[in-house]
């Protein structure tokens, strides 16, 4: 979305608000998504619901490539939202192979490998948009999304998922217990897991809405001098408001972007580290406040472009930490039953948090810096309080 959208709107002239919608229909999509497969891993299994939410956003996303308006790409975008929160139904599965020990270590691995992707991402816009355009950028995307179906047969199910539903097994012994019913939506709130699903949730909100913003106002704030004018509309913005004027990202914007966007690779072994060490509730107050921390470092106003570069850095990789701990305690806290739709019901609303980022990160920031800047230290802030105040440490859980 970094790199994608300065294109689209420029080539379209959006307006402020088209262009923060385009954001939103995405995070739309993906809360729908994220309400529908958790139910179809749980009654299905996890690999046909990675594979069928896969097959839809690599045929899709190409589709898209050839939107002919701008409200067939609003639509199109919001069924690509739908299958990626399938697609991450991968964690699911991870989390139920991999033993306690090693579950922070492989887990937020995956989330180093995801953000790989997106390094690869920028790369690719960088050489792809300023010569082809946006519609190559976004076609030659969903080639990695269509070879990775060529896995189906090497991808095994989830033992614990595949005995839950009486599937077929791989060759040894596995014991578990017998399945009495299958777990529904309000099984979340019974007595044992109601207060940490509540909290979980918000938690999820929190990190979703911090990590999304922290990467959109990565853009919006190397292109207006905040320090000068903290409280006015950006040039930009005011050029762009009537659809004329916008700029694209530069080679050197680009640059940055990357170089910001490395910070989640950076940070992402001291999540590891952190989490087994203490736990992963006080890793996940720790990312949180240190987001916080370099949000009211950038309200006192960073006078050089480095200088701002070097704190979204640090924003980056610690909203990215804060992201891959939520998405590993939620799995762990969960039984089989509910695990996927615990998780899933925790990226449903970790998308409404995503939804209302591009409103404060793109919408509000250009008319007052300091005020998306607070909006986002005091998420962190209430998130870091409510990680500390997690009635369940999930550290070393046994699965069950």
């Amino acid at each position: 979305m970094t790199v994608l959208f300065p294109a689209v709107q420029c080539e379209w002239h959006l307006s402020g608000l088209q262009s923060t919608l385009l954001s939103v229909v995405v995070f739309t999509g993906m809360m729908f998504g994220a309400a529908f497969w958790g139910v179809t891993a749980d009654d299905f299994g996890r690999k046909p619901t990675i594979f069928i939410a896969t097959a839809l956003v690599a045929y899709v996303g190409f589709l898209t490539s050839f939107s002919p308006t701008l409200y067939w790409l609003f639509i199109l975008r919001f069924v690509v939202g739908i299958g990626v929160v399938g697609a991450i139904q991968v964690e699911v599965i991870l989390i139920e192979f991999v033993a306690a020990k090693y579950r922070a270590a492989a887990m937020i691995s995956l989330r180093a490998i995801e953000n790989i992707g997106g390094l690869f991402e920028v790369l690719l816009a960088w050489a792809v948009v300023p010569t082809l355009g946006w519609r190559y950028l976004i076609a030659f995307t969903a080639v990695p999304t269509t070879l990775f179906l060529l896995l189906w047969p090497v991808v095994p199910e989830s033992v614990r998922a595949a005995e839950m539903n009486r599937c077929s097994l791989p060759a040894g012994r596995l014991r578990a217990a017998v399945v009495e019913h299958r777990g529904r939506l309000g099984d979340l709130f019974h007595a044992e897991y109601r207060r940490s699903t509540i909290q979980m949730l918000f938690i999820f909100f929190a990190a979703t809405a911090t990590y999304y913003g922290a990467a959109l106002i990565t853009t919006e704030l190397f292109s207006v001098d905040y320090c000068a004018a903290p409280n006015v509309t950006s040039s930009s913005d005011a050029s762009s408001s009537d659809g004329c004027g916008c700029s694209s990202l530069s080679s050197s914007d680009y640059g940055r972007i990357l170089l910001t966007s490395l910070a989640e690779l950076a940070i992402l072994p001291i999540a590891i580290v952190l989490s087994d060490l203490i736990g992963r509730r006080r890793t996940l107050a720790i990312c949180q406040i240190v987001v916080a921390l370099s949000y009211l470092v950038l309200l006192t106003c960073v006078g050089s472009t480095w200088g701002v570069t070097v704190i979204l850095f640090v924003v980056r990789g610690f909203a990215m930490g804060s992201t891959a701990i939520i998405h590993l305690y939620a799995p762990e806290l969960f039984p089989t039953q509910i695990r996927a739709i615990g998780t899933s019901s925790g990226y449903f609303v970790g998308r409404i948090g995503a939804m209302i980022t591009p409103l404060i990160s793109q919408l509000l920031l250009r008319r007052s810096v300091h005020s998306a800047l607070l909006v986002y230290t005091l998420i962190c802030i209430v998130g870091a309080i409510t990680a500390l105040l997690l009635p369940i440490e999930t550290k070393g859980r046994r699965m069950e």
